[in-house]
């Protein structure tokens, strides 16, 4: 799931700005530390970039992996916990502010709360039906995207309290599922609210035809059975509800998207959930008619006839991500996507986007438009480290889904448990001024990529074409729960040319094609002041080149007649493995697929993934048992089965690791 937690290390520039850190209240400690991670930084980086080369990603990864327990803390970013009243329930599914800067939260359990500038809270209404999202238009009016409908909760009479509830939309069908949810909110500047309503899920063991219904039930089946269906009206699509009620539904293929968010320019992008149909989360952009993936949703389009429909006509309708989120290393259950429109206090990152993941992850974005079309690139901003966060202050807690930039420029970022693991809480992440060394943005060029970077770098090492390393793969447009690594190929990189300032560098790859993902790892660069990038790892989508070429089904294929994991003769191979090889196998398995929940230390998540330190039971299991887990997943735990995304060969090397590392060593 998440490999890749590099540790980020202090940015001393210069000795006058190693006092001024002295001086403050805790820049002494800061500046301790940091030059404890440059040194462990560097080291781990020379192993990172030499394991690259002689023995490929699974022992780069090794060597970031074991990096992820080093305890050094980041300049740059500070984590702050925002204490919550004792009666506050439920986890944070929504964020905003009113004009005057209050903030204002709506929890799982249906409740509104509000809190001042000073820390005050007040509850501001109760009662709501699993509202997932909320527009504050004064700290008297918020609008809240609860499962049944929008509703207007007005305080009349100035008491604090919301004493008005008006309905406005509403015209999709709706079950008493457990899984049917309406996400949102968005509202643009002529008055018009967006959301995206989630599909019903097969995981509730009462069906639509034994439940009460409003709207229309049609059970017609549509391809491949799936865990989601869209048996009631307008489930799987994003909605347009205008300023009087008018519904307009936009664009299907939605799953279940925990993540909507317009653009400084009005326009609508979502960050839909990985499953069937949906090899990865990632930023979708959503235009009117498009089709972004999942299937069940189209049976309520005028006309459709699902009894001629197919998958490959589906596959060929199938608009992918602006910018995937790989499955693993770029996070599992994406959030809400916000943009950085605070002008520079919150960093270089003007213009980029934000979005939380429920694994504690904050996925950063670059996005251009080429031929017509967004897409870009996307990166680690904040992950996770069971010593530290990736920065000063509190650790980066699990369950982030809600995330939104305050008035004074910082983000905060809401957190749930519920949906199998998580915590619930709010944090804010705050600027401090010291600029981090990273990647700022890459763009697409004719040849390969240009990468510009937030700080000047060295030269010598920009200049290297072996410090870059470049892969490309695609996942299968399939009815099954998620998707492998598919076509995976090494692309050379034939050139590296630096700009003059050391800003940039332009990379010529021995061939560019549309319609992959590239992954560039850059482990070994330095900064002009020889410090380590704070994140060495990129993933750019390149749905479209710049000469208009294009593929179908962008990011994704078709699985061939026949074409599946191998099982059989899989199983052979793996048998002649050595231990040390399978387990060294399994390792890039476990950082690739399963750190996000079980953790670096194999601890997991409480309430969720399981802890296979501390609980000797889990491993008591046979391999079988533990075998069919990962095949299947366990859905109350919120693990999704593996079946379809990894094959018979790499779960068992898998477990080979668990049990090495995590198992009874006497």
């Amino acid at each position: 799931m998440i490999p890749l937690f590099r540790p980020l290390a202090v940015e001393i520039q210069s000795r006058a700005e190693s006092r001024e850190l002295r001086a403050k209240p805790n820049g002494e400690l800061r500046f301790r530390v940091g030059r404890r991670a440059c040194l462990l930084w560097r080291l781990g980086s020379q192993l990172f970039a030499l394991s690259s080369r002689l023995h490929g990603r699974g022992l780069a990864l090794l060597a970031l992996a074991t990096l992820a327990c080093a305890p050094v803390a980041r300049a740059g970013y500070r984590i702050e916990n925002i204490p919550r009243p004792a009666e506050m329930r439920g986890g944070i599914v929504g964020l905003g502010f009113s004009p005057t800067g209050t903030l204002v939260v709506t929890t799982r359990y249906g409740e509104v709360w509000m809190r001042s500038a000073s820390g005050a809270w007040r509850c501001f209404a109760r009662g709501l039906n699993e509202p997932l999202g909320l527009v504050v238009e004064s700290d008297r009016v918020v609008w809240v995207a609860h499962r049944p409908e929008l509703l207007k909760c007005t305080d009349t009479d100035g008491d604090g309290r919301a004493d008005t509830f008006d309905v406005l939309g509403g015209q999709w069908g709706i079950s008493n599922n457990y899984h049917e949810f309406f996400f949102g909110l968005r509202r643009d500047p002529a008055g018009n609210f967006y959301g995206v309503i989630g599909l019903t899920s097969l995981g509730d063991k009462l069906t639509l035809a034994q439940a009460d219904v409003r709207g229309t039930l049609d059970p017609t089946p549509l391809l491949e059975p799936a865990g989601h269906i869209a048996d009631l009206p307008w489930r799987g699509w994003a909605v347009k509800i205008g300023p009087v009620g008018t519904f307009t539904p936009l664009a299907s293929g939605f799953r279940q998207t925990n993540g909507v968010g317009l653009s400084p320019d009005g326009e609508l992008f979502a960050n839909d959930n990985q499953g069937e149909y949906k090899p990865s989360c990632g930023l979708i952009h959503v235009e009117p008619g498009g089709f972004y993936g999942h299937v069940a949703g189209l049976k309520w389009e005028p006309g459709f006839d699902p009894k001629t429909f197919t998958t490959e006509q589906a596959w060929k309708r199938y608009r992918g991500p602006a910018v995937v989120f790989p499955h693993g290393p770029m996070g599992v259950s994406g959030g809400e996507p916000a943009w950085d429109t605070t002008g520079g206090k919150f960093g270089p990152f003007t213009g980029q986007v934000f979005a939380g993941d429920y694994t504690r992850l904050v996925v950063r974005s670059s996005l251009e438009k080429i031929a017509g079309a967004w897409q870009g690139a996307c990166f680690a901003f904040l992950g996770r480290n069971e010593n530290a966060p990736f920065a000063t202050g509190e650790k980066l807690i699990a369950g982030v889904t809600r995330g939104e930039f305050a008035p004074d420029g910082s983000y905060y970022l809401g957190a749930t448990s519920g949906w199998g693991a998580g915590a619930d809480g709010i944090q804010r992440i705050v600027y401090d001024g010291v600029v981090p060394s990273e990647v700022h943005d890459i763009s697409i060029t004719d040849r390969g990529f240009r990468l510009n970077f937030t700080r000047p770098m060295n030269a010598a090492t920009l200049a290297a074409a072996a410090n870059f390393e470049v892969t490309r793969f695609r996942y299968y447009y399939q009815h099954k729960y998620g998707s492998p690594w598919v076509d995976e190929k090494k692309v050379a990189v034939n050139s590296a040319r630096p700009s003059a300032d050391g800003r940039s560098v332009e990379l010529a790859l021995a061939e560019l094609q549309p319609g992959f993902v590239y992954e560039l790892s850059f482990a070994a660069l330095r900064t002009a002041d020889d410090q380590p990038l704070a994140n060495p790892l990129a993933y750019y989508t390149a749905n479209r080149l710049r000469n208009g070429a294009r593929a179908v089904g962008d990011t994704t294929r078709l699985p061939q007649p026949g074409e599946k994991a191998p099982t059989a003769k899989e199983e052979a191979a793996v048998n002649t493995q050595s231990a040390t090889a399978l387990i060294a196998a399994g390792e890039k398995v476990y950082r690739l697929y399963c750190v996000p929940c079980h953790q670096p230390d194999g601890r997991g998540i409480p309430g969720g993934a399981a802890n296979f330190v501390d609980d000797k039971t889990r491993l008591a299991k046979t391999d079988a048992e533990l075998l069919k887990i990962i095949a299947d997943g366990v859905d109350t735990k919120g693990m999704p089965p593996f079946e379809s995304v990894i094959s018979v060969g790499q779960r068992r090397a898998a477990l080979a690791y668990i049990r090495a590392t995590f198992g009874d060593k006497k």
